[in-house]
């Protein structure tokens, strides 16, 4: 019933190509169309104008979905097209379907609503808009504001070449940004009073490598 809707939503978002943090459009189609559908929505949850909340229901169990509609940079690709030509060059798109993970979540909270009207149970179907999926990221943030306190599970998905439910993990990213200051010294004379900079970036980058294989 919501497939032509749905693909609409999905191709209108392809086309927006929003950066992370950047998805105004992208977020406020997915929200309008939640509010259109009868849920509720709050904007700029955990200080974040594109990151959003949509509920509907009541009771337990409370259930959520996460939707993800942020672009790559540089990916810009004509639609249904295998071999690379952009609509704009050098410009965002969206790789991994992500103009599709926003959307089919959303498709998932409409028909777990609809089932919940049609045979009386009681719930609370939670819709949450998560920019930055390829970015910085923003769960770790809308989890930190406890936004998921009180949830029971919350469902997300990814487009593969096959249907299954994955029992594989991944591992989390976290960004942050190092400086590194050095005393200048006479190389000659006395190397020894100063402190190399470069020297300490290099024995952090092999460290930190070494961390992240074993």
């Amino acid at each position: 019933e919501k497939t032509e809707q749905l693909f609409t939503l999905s191709d209108q978002i392809w086309r927006l190509a929003e950066l992370s943090y950047e998805e105004v459009r992208s977020a406020g189609l997915l929200a309008d169309t939640l509010i259109q559908e009868g849920f509720s929505v709050e904007m700029g949850i955990a200080a974040m104008p594109t990151a959003f909340i949509a509920r509907w229901g009541a009771g337990s169990p409370v259930m959520g979905f996460l939707g993800e509609f942020d672009a790559l940079d540089e990916l810009s690709q004509t639609a249904g097209v295998t071999s690379p030509q952009p609509l704009t060059e050098g410009a965002p798109g969206h790789g991994c379907g992500h103009n599709a993970l926003g959307v089919g979540s959303l498709g998932a909270a409409l028909a777990l609503k609809a089932y919940l009207e049609a045979t009386g149970r009681q719930g609370t179907v939670l819709y949450f808009g998560c920019p930055a999926e390829e970015g910085a990221g923003s769960k770790q943030f809308l989890a930190r504001a406890g936004v998921f306190a009180g949830v029971d599970f919350v469902y997300t998905w990814h487009p593969a070449d096959l249907n299954q439910v994955q029992s594989s993990r991944t591992v989390a990213i976290m960004g942050a940004n190092f400086n590194f200051r050095g005393i200048t010294a006479h190389a000659g004379s006395t190397p020894h009073l100063g402190r190399s900079a470069l020297d300490a970036a290099e024995l952090m980058s092999v460290g930190v490598n070494y961390l992240r294989e074993h």
